[in-house]
C-alpha cells in the first residue's frame, strides 16, 4: 500500500492523492487517546480538592506555575521537530509519547499518603510530565505529520471531518460514563487509581495504532501542498533567532495561537461542571446528562466538508463563535433548568468545533503564509506555538477554579458550600465561558487569511519554480 502510495504522488501527486477507507479511522486512534485523556485531566482539580483535600487556591497554583515549563518545552520541542529526519518521517517517531502520558496520568491520580507538601510535588511533577512533555511532542509534531502524510486539500477536510466525528463520539461516550464512574468509584484515593487503570491501558494501546498504520509518505523538506521543493532557506537551515522571528512575524499563527488558548479555556471550564452539578444541582451524576446532549455534535459534524466547502473555514469560525454567545446566555438566563443547560451545551460543542476539530487546516493555511511572508518555512515550531497556548488556556482554566474558589470560601470537606462559593461556582460555569465566547468572535474577525491564500499560494508555487 505505501509503495503505491508513494509511486502515485509525481509532480502532480497530491491531485492524483487515492486515500484508503481505513485511513480517516486510523488516523483519528491517537487524537481520540489524547482526548480522553484530557477529559479525564480536567477532573484533576475535583480529585486534589475533594480527595486529596487540598485548597483549590493551591490546586490552582500548581497547575498554572507548571505552564512556566511549557513556554521552554514547545519551542524547544517545536525546533527539535523541525530538525527531525529519521527513517519513520520527521513527526510520526513522536507519536510514542501517548504511551508516556497514560503512564504519568495512572500515577497523577495515585497519590500516595504523605503531607501537603509532599502532594502539592507529586501532582505538579506528573502534570507537568503529561502536559510539558508528552503532550508538547504530541500536538507539535500533529500537523506536521499530516502535512507529510496527507497531501490534498480536500482529503484532508475529508480525513479531518470523519475522524472528528469518530473522536466527538468516543470522547462523548467517554464523557458520559466517566461522572458514572467518579459518582461510584471516585468516593476513595484507591478507587480513582483503578478507574484511571482501566482506562489508561486500552486507550494506550489505540493511541499507538496511528504509528502503526499511517506512514509519512514523504520525509525530507517538500512535504508541502504543491510538490516543488522548497528552497535551503526554507528546508530548516535556520537558527533559533530566525525561527522567533519567523514566528513573531506571522500574525496569522498569533491569532491562531490566541484563538486554541480562547478554546481551551471554554474546555476547561468542565473543571468548573463538576462542582456545579455536585453543589448547585444537587447530583454530580446529572453531568452525564449534559454530555449526553452533545451527541448532536457528530451529525453537524457529516455536514463539515460541505459548509467548509462552501462558506470557507473563516467563516465557519465566526458562526460558531456567534453559536457559542448564544448558548451561553442561554444556560446563563436558564440557572439551574437542566433543559437551557442542555441547550447551551449543545451550542458550545457546535461553536469550538470549526477551531477544535479543524486547527490541523489552519496550522497548513499559516505555514504558507509564514513561508510566503518570510522566506522561511516552519512546522514544528508553529504547531508547538499552539500547543504551548492550547495548554496555557487549559492551565488557565485551572487557575481560574482554583482562584476564584478559593477566594469565595469553598471547602470540599463540606457537603453543602457557602452562598459565595455556589455564586462562584455558577460564575465560573457560565459567566467566564460567555465572556471567552465573546473574546472568540473578536478573534475570528481579525482572521481573514482565507481571502489571501489563493494568491499566496501561487506566488510560491512560482518561486519555488525558480528556485530549481
Amino acid at each position: 500500500m505505501e509503495k503505491e502510495k508513494e509511486k502515485a504522488l509525481g509532480q502532480d501527486g497530491a491531485e492524483r492523492e487515492k486515500l484508503p477507507v481505513w485511513f480517516a479511522p486510523a488516523w483519528s486512534t491517537r487524537a481520540i487517546s489524547l482526548a480522553v485523556n484530557v477529559v479525564l485531566i480536567s477532573y484533576l482539580a475535583f480529585y486534589c480538592t475533594d480527595m486529596l483535600g487540598m485548597n483549590p487556591t493551591t490546586v490552582g497554583a500548581v497547575l498554572l506555575v507548571s505552564k512556566i515549563f511549557d513556554g521552554f518545552t514547545d519551542l524547544v520541542v517545536g525546533y527539535v521537530i523541525d530538525k527531525t529526519n529519521t527513517k519513520w518521517g520527521k513527526a510520526r517517531p513522536y507519536e510514542w509519547f501517548i504511551v508516556g502520558v497514560w503512564a504519568f496520568s495512572v500515577l497523577l491520580f495515585s497519590v500516595p499518603d504523605m503531607n501537603a507538601v509532599g502532594q502539592v510535588a507529586w501532582v505538579f511533577v506528573f502534570y507537568t510530565l503529561i502536559n510539558s512533555v508528552c503532550a508538547t511532542f504530541l500536538n507539535g509534531g500533529d500537523s506536521v505529520y499530516m502535512v507529510r502524510a496527507i497531501r490534498k486539500e480536500e482529503n484532508r477536510v475529508m480525513v479531518l471531518s470523519i475522524s472528528s466525528i469518530i473522536g466527538m463520539i468516543a470522547v462523548m461516550v467517554f464523557a458520559i460514563i466517566l461522572p458514572q464512574m467518579i459518582a461510584g468509584m471516585g468516593s476513595t484515593k484507591s478507587g480513582w487509581t483503578t478507574m484511571t487503570l482501566v482506562f489508561a491501558v486500552p486507550f494506550a494501546i489505540i493511541g499507538l495504532l496511528r504509528f502503526f498504520l499511517v506512514k509519512e509518505v514523504v520525509v525530507d523538506a517538500s512535504a508541502r501542498p504543491m510538490e516543488e521543493p522548497l528552497g535551503a532557506h526554507a528546508s530548516g537551515g535556520h537558527g533559533i533567532g530566525e525561527t522567533l522571528k519567523a514566528i513573531f512575524g506571522n500574525v496569522y499563527i498569533l491569532l491562531i495561537a490566541g484563538t486554541l488558548l480562547v478554546v481551551n479555556v471554554i474546555n476547561g471550564m468542565g473543571t468548573a461542571a463538576s462542582y456545579y452539578f455536585k453543589y448547585v444541582m444537587g447530583d454530580i451524576g446529572l453531568q452525564s446528562v449534559a454530555s449526553m446532549a452533545s451527541l448532536v455534535t457528530p451529525f453537524v459534524l457529516i455536514l463539515y466538508p460541505f459548509l467548509q466547502k462552501k462558506l470557507g473555514n473563516t467563516n465557519l469560525f465566526r458562526i460558531g463563535a456567534a453559536i457559542g454567545i448564544v448558548g451561553m446566555v442561554v444556560r446563563t438566563a436558564g440557572g439551574a433548568n437542566l433543559a437551557t443547560i442542555v441547550v447551551g451545551s449543545i451550542c458550545s460543542a457546535i461553536a469550538i468545533m470549526p477551531v477544535s476539530m479543524m486547527v490541523n487546516l489552519y496550522l497548513i493555511d499559516c505555514m504558507d503564509y509564514g513561508e510566503w511572508k518570510t522566506n522561511i518555512r516552519l512546522e514544528g515550531s508553529l504547531a508547538s506555538l499552539t500547543s504551548f497556548t492550547s495548554k496555557v488556556g487549559a492551565a488557565l482554566a485551572s487557575a481560574f477554579t482554583g482562584f476564584i474558589m478559593g477566594m469565595a470560601g469553598y471547602d470540599g470537606n463540606l457537603a453543602v458550600q457557602s452562598q459565595a462559593a455556589n455564586q462562584a461556582i455558577v460564575g465560573l460555569y457560565n459567566v467566564l465561558p460567555l465572556i471567552m465566547f465573546v473574546i472568540l468572535l473578536a478573534l475570528s474577525l481579525a482572521y481573514n487569511l482565507d481571502k489571501k491564500l489563493p494568491q499566496i499560494r501561487e506566488e510560491l508555487r512560482i518561486r519555488h519554480m525558480e528556485n530549481k
